[in-house]
């Protein structure tokens, strides 16, 4: 069956659900959707989904368990316009509403994390560093969101909530294997002892190789090797609703690739070259304590954090009887403070402030590694909640930047939702967002296999301008939204060659405006008690309007006309039950650069889950079930997991 068909089958199910819909209506025996009630992420504080006016997703606990996880990246399979594609052999591009991984902004528990900072490497290891059995919910919000959190943030933001002590002790344990990896985890809840609650987190995993590529007309295997994360949290009582907390975490991996092959001539790119083992060694230390109160007006968080990532990777080839290893060393800290004051009942006024100094030394700035460079952006941000009778929320919002390296920037941000009656609505956002030059894309002096790449000191920020429109509903048992988006980015940034010298790039900003569009769908309908459906369809269209070829892909590249889902869940909603998802997602006309060439194609997939009470829960879940693979854009065939998980 060919895409058109797909899209027919997908009409006919959606008029079907429409027709229920009335045919129920006029029977008058509805059960009402309901939504999840509270984001965090949009407007930095507490508020129902329904009255939020950005794009959000909120994905808890229980929703991750239903996916039958045995990572992040599976779990947000079916996130909404959130590509998760493969970047190369390791890792996963996070690319919300077509645009650029490094253009998502990642935070867990609202802060940043040292990590990676190139144009291709920013968010492509994120997800792989988190524990997910310490997550208690994640939270998308899609659509610029600078004025709120400042640079990165031009696509969206994704939050990771992580679990708190619950106050009764419990033990969760867990053991999960698969295609890709098997891991062993636990999540400790040592309950409340006096004033002091806290929980301990630890995962112990192995990823496998399971699959090989052509890179560069070589054959290369995927990494493999010991992976292994701590986090403690807890929470102190200094009075009532007034706490001082203390977040800290250690991840590890020690991964390496079997690339021993024969020897190869890779021509300019230096010659006779005999590939040997590849090596990535990573290690982050994190560390946060904050305090935090609430009384009747106010609701206030004073913190500092501090994230160290050391990366160790060693190059996979002699040349000409050469071998060397690189190291690179990423830090952030910061210090914030922000509170919300109830003004009456129809204003919340949120403000704040904050500091950070991004630090990165090693091989990126030369081959002695010993000059490293850093950049530090202070804040200031206001922020409104009005409420105007019970059709009315808007909330306006502009912050004001100062960056070290190019001086200052104010972004502002305005958003609206307009209540037709409590279970229609209208929403608007009109908003600027920006991202400073990285540390990398402003002084980076890095050479990788004959290439140089220079960094820009004279780069400036990257500069969008977006708006969106959506109607959202429930009508009895069926729900739905349509939401259009359109985001403009000035100066985007990108590499070009210097002076047609082969081998020899730096960064720039691109002089013309890259246009970024589309189309977000979504319906779903409640079938019985235990069934439910929902379709999702995403159209992406992104442009420049320059004419030159080197620039012509940027922003482009893995990019898919449309994502299509369809859904079929079951849930018997019993102690000793199941529930189990089934889906199809159809990708047309995906983009990839290095061939120019488009591709289509369609995935079935299916999780399962056997609960017995609350103790023990299996789960099982396969990708891809029909193996499909294409190689130019890793689409590696079916991968299969399973898992057993217990509750003390």
């Amino acid at each position: 069956m060919n895409y058109r068909n797909y899209t027919a089958l997908l009409a006919v199910l959606m008029t079907t659900s429409w027709y229920g819909t009335i045919q129920a209506a006029d029977a008058g025996t509805e059960e009402p959707v309901q939504l999840k009630d509270v984001v965090v992420t949009a407007t930095k504080t507490e508020e129902e989904v329904k009255a939020v006016p950005q794009a959000v997703e909120v994905w808890t606990h229980d929703d991750l368990e239903r996916m039958g996880a045995a990572n992040v990246r599976s779990a947000l399979q079916l996130a909404n316009n959130v590509s998760l594609a493969k970047a190369g052999m390791t890792g996963n591009a996070v690319m919300i509403r077509g645009m650029s991984t490094n253009h998502s902004l990642i935070l867990v528990d609202g802060k940043r994390y040292a990590a990676e900072d190139t144009d291709v490497t920013t968010n492509v290891y994120a997800l792989e560093r988190l524990d997910l059995s310490d997550i208690e919910r994640i939270e998308i919000v899609r659509g610029a969101a600078s004025a709120q959190y400042g640079s990165d943030a031009l696509s969206g933001v994704i939050n990771i909530i992580t679990k708190k002590s619950s106050g009764e002790p419990s033990v969760t344990m867990g053991v999960a294997t698969g295609t890709t990896n098997i891991s062993n985890y636990y999540h400790i809840d040592l309950g409340k002892q006096g004033k002091f609650s806290s929980t301990f987190d630890m995962n112990f995993s192995k990823d496998r190789q399971w699959t090989e590529h052509e890179v560069s007309g070589l054959p290369v295997k995927n990494l493999e090797g010991p992976k292994q994360s701590y986090n403690f949290s807890g929470t102190y009582e200094l009075g009532e609703n007034k706490n001082l907390n203390l977040d800290l975490g250690y991840y590890k991996d020690k991964l390496t690739g079997d690339w021993s092959h024969k020897e190869y001539n890779l021509g300019a790119w230096g010659g006779i070259v005999r590939l040997e083992d590849a090596k990535l060694e990573t290690e982050r230390r994190d560390a946060s304590l904050s305090l935090t109160g609430k009384n009747d007006k106010d609701d206030y968080m004073v913190r500092t954090f501090y994230s160290k990532l050391n990366k160790f990777r060693f190059l996979p080839y002699t040349a000409l009887a050469k071998e060397y290893g690189e190291t690179n060393n990423y830090s952030i800290w910061g210090i914030e403070g922000k509170n919300s004051h109830k003004i009456n009942g129809d204003h919340t006024l949120t403000y704040g402030t904050e500091y950070d100094r991004y630090s990165v030394d090693g091989v990126n700035f030369g081959t002695s590694g010993t000059d490293g460079k850093d950049v530090s952006t202070y804040a200031a941000y206001v922020q409104d909640e009005w409420l105007i009778g019970d059709k009315w929320v808007i909330i306006p919002a502009v912050r004001y930047d100062h960056h070290s390296q190019f001086g200052s920037k104010t972004t502002p941000h305005i958003g609206a939702t307009y209540f037709l009656n409590d279970n229609n609505r209208f929403k608007a956002n009109w908003g600027e967002g920006y991202k400073a030059p990285s540390v990398s894309e402003l002084y980076m002096d890095y050479t990788h296999m004959g290439v140089l790449t220079l960094g820009n000191p004279n780069l400036r920020p990257e500069e969008s301008k977006n708006w969106d429109l959506s109607y959202e509903g429930e009508w009895g048992k069926t729900f739905g939204k349509i939401t259009y988006f359109h985001n403009d980015i000035d100066n985007m940034i990108s590499t070009r060659t210097v002076g047609g010298r082969h081998g020899y790039n730096e960064y720039y900003n691109i002089d013309g405006t890259t246009k970024t569009h589309g189309v977000e769908l979504t319906l779903g309908r409640k079938l019985s008690r235990d069934l439910d459906v929902k379709v999702t369809s995403n159209w992406t269209s992104a442009s420049n309007k320059v004419a030159s070829a080197e620039s012509s892909a940027h922003g482009v590249d893995g990019i898919a006309d449309n994502i299509t889902t369809l859904q079929l869940a079951y849930d018997d909603h019993r102690a000793y039950g199941y529930n189990a998802t089934l889906w199809e997602q159809w990708v047309h006309d995906y983009y990839e650069s290095d061939s120019s060439q488009t591709y289509s194609y369609n995935t079935l997939n299916f999780v399962i889950n056997k609960k017995y009470g609350d103790a023990v829960r299996l789960f099982a879940g396969v990708d891809n079930i029909f193996n499909k693979k294409i190689d130019a854009i890793y689409l590696d065939g079916r991968i299969w997991r399973t898992g057993i998980e217990f509750k003390f």
